[in-house]
């Protein structure tokens, strides 16, 4: 039975970064919670927990609430490092890796998995991606970039082909980096897994060109995990409030900004139309900040996001 330990993750199964979170959870054979959330806004029971953040997954653990796969990633590692998904000597190899698969690689996929079923796509979803991005994820411009859209994909994916036969001929294992799978291994596994799922033809005929990334997705896929348990937004709210955060020191470090603990901040994604989310700053290090007593959540939480991929301003007295 979930409690204020339990690891809750708020996801939908399609959800590509969802399914990063879940592979790391299988690879790590973790017992672990779902709660299934709208694909799209309203999302009743998720905004008291993140004071306005929409993006998908959101982990929970009692009343600490982390937002971005990035850092749900690290804090997995960090809270429960057997088995290892970062080597030692590669520190900080994963999230630049991260970096090109998110940022650079996934708005391709998003592209082609939309131009591709233009005419599936429900109307809802549509407008809900364009108004959270800002961009266009419809008509005959998108399907007519296609060819183009195709094109760049698939030359991000030979990357995977390249570096998996440069490491079996050093030596260095069947994985991207080692003779065991890692994190880095996790977010290049999250395009392929997404454009698998929705335009099939097309990775399928990527893969027969790269026998390597074949082999090393198949056996990606095969991983087992535990099965999760299953909560509504209900309990995990009622979790939440029956919590108390892990304990954390009020600091911050050389900031820019000058941000010290008690300022009433806003955050918000810098790839996305904006989508702030306002509290009172309790910690702020340089890849990592946390906000309590958050404008539309619950009060007693602390929401944690990382730094790398997400603007911060100090609010005046008049905006707070």
């Amino acid at each position: 039975m979930a409690n204020g330990q339990s690891i809750i993750l708020h996801q939908y199964e399609a959800s590509p970064f969802a399914e990063k979170v879940r592979l790391a959870l299988r690879l790590k054979n973790l017992a672990w919670s779902s709660v299934d959330i709208p694909t799209i806004m309203p999302k009743p029971d998720l905004m008291p927990l993140t004071g306005g953040y929409r993006r998908t997954p959101i982990m929970q653990i009692g009343a600490d609430i982390f937002c971005d796969t990035a850092l749900i990633l690290k804090k997995l590692e960090q809270r429960f490092p057997e088995p290892p998904l970062i080597n030692a000597g590669q520190e900080g190899t994963h999230s630049m890796i991260a970096s090109w698969t998110d940022r650079q690689w996934f708005p391709l996929s998003v592209g082609i998995v939309f131009g591709s079923n233009a005419d599936r796509i429900p109307e809802a979803l549509r407008q809900d991606r364009e108004a959270m991005t800002g961009r266009t994820y419809g008509g005959d411009e998108l399907v007519a970039k296609l060819p183009m859209l195709k094109d760049q994909w698939r030359a991000h994916f030979s990357l995977l082909e390249e570096r998996l036969t440069a490491g079996r001929g050093a030596g260095a294992g069947s994985w991207l980096f080692g003779s065991k799978p890692g994190m880095s291994d996790v977010h290049a596994h999250m395009n392929v897994w997404f454009v698998s799922r929705n335009v099939p033809d097309f990775a399928k005929a990527c893969l027969r060109e790269a026998p390597r990334v074949q082999d090393w997705y198949d056996r990606l896929i095969e991983i087992k995990g535990q099965d999760a348990e299953s909560l509504t937004g209900e309990d995990a709210l009622d979790i939440s409030r029956h919590s108390a955060p892990r304990l954390l020191a009020a600091s911050t470090g050389t900031e820019p900004q000058g941000l010290r603990p008690g300022d009433r901040v806003a955050i918000s994604p810098d790839d996305t139309a904006p989508c702030w989310v306002e509290g009172e700053l309790v910690s702020a290090q340089p890849n990592q900040i946390t906000l309590q007593k958050v404008k539309n959540a619950i009060s007693t939480l602390h929401i944690h996001f990382p730094r790398a991929g997400y603007l911060v301003k100090k609010l005046n007295s008049d905006e707070a």
